[in-house]
């Protein structure tokens, strides 16, 4: 038993230090450099340099109490700074998944617009698809699966959010409710307890990597910061800011994709679970009454 503890421990420190030692440990070290350097002497790395040489051979470095008092300030402020970006985190996530009020809403017309367009073209293009098909000219068919995943990387549904992260978990709502009828909000928790252990895994993993991006996005918003005082920084934090996104954008994905195969592979656990058993495949009529059910008849 107590070297299961003593591997639990391990462990944890392991995440501990992976988690927010270390970032917040190169932070403070950036920080630190972009403080000392400035816009005016942005690549002086020599004198910086000269600068932990000196310290090197001054007296304070050869004392344990400085050097201790260095490395918890260092320690101090890279918890400091991890709690930050753990709270910025959360302001990541909101960026990415919200409205954005007035403001949002001249890019959810322009994400809207380009959609419709995008989707019209898909509609024509079958049509005219299936009108050669009845004339037995089959020699320039469009192609009608590369308009549908142009149209489908503005929005799988019709975009209701200014970014297109936002707008992938909603359409699983809209697919779910056009398919089975079915309220995914009210669906969703109940149907998570009912889920084998096996399904929640690849969904809990999809949103631990989502939640990555969204600290790596926390992260570059910190670097954004720095960079008010030391220009290169702020290339650091745009480009971490770029790989937090796409990272965010596949973890997204990854994530809509697995809760709606979980809707089409267990709902009707769900519906049996709260007596109403489907007679065959889960239809729209199911989803009406269970959708009653859990909304307590609302």
């Amino acid at each position: 038993m107590s070297g299961f503890v003593a591997s639990i421990g391990a462990k944890l420190a392991e995440r501990w230090l992976a988690a927010l030692v270390l970032p917040g440990v190169v932070f403070v070290a950036a920080l630190v450099v972009a403080v000392r350097l400035g816009h005016g002497h942005w690549a002086d790395f020599g004198g910086l340099g000269d600068d932990v040489n000196r310290f090197a051979e001054s007296p304070a470095a050869r004392s344990t109490g400085s050097v201790l008092l260095i490395a918890v300030g260092v320690v101090v402020g890279s918890v400091a700074a991890a709690a930050v970006a753990h709270a910025l985190q959360h302001a990541v996530v909101r960026v990415w998944t919200a409205g954005w009020g007035r403001l949002g809403e001249p890019l959810v017309r322009r994400r809207r617009q380009r959609w419709t367009e995008a989707a019209t073209r898909h509609r024509t293009a079958l049509r005219e698809k299936a009108r050669a098909k009845r004339a037995g000219d089959e020699t320039s068919l469009p192609d009608t699966a590369a308009l549908a995943a142009a149209r489908d990387r503005i929005a799988l549904t019709e975009p209701s959010l200014p970014t297109w992260i936002g707008d992938r978990m909603l359409a699983v709502d809209a697919r779910v409710r056009g398919a089975y009828d079915l309220d995914l909000g009210s669906a969703w928790p109940r149907l998570w307890l009912l889920l084998p252990e096996d399904a929640r895994t690849p969904v809990t993993e999809a949103r631990t990597e989502f939640a990555a991006a969204a600290r790596m996005g926390a992260w570059g918003t910190l670097y954004l910061l720095v960079g008010t005082v030391w220009w290169p920084a702020a290339l650091i934090g745009a480009g971490t800011w770029l790989t937090a996104w796409w990272q965010g954008r596949a973890a997204m994905a990854k994530l809509a994709e697995l809760v709606e195969a979980a809707v089409d592979l267990h709902a009707a656990t769900l519906a049996t679970a709260i007596g109403h058993a489907p007679g065959g495949p889960f239809t729209p009529a199911d989803g009406v009454t269970v959708t009653r059910v859990l909304r307590k008849g609302g």
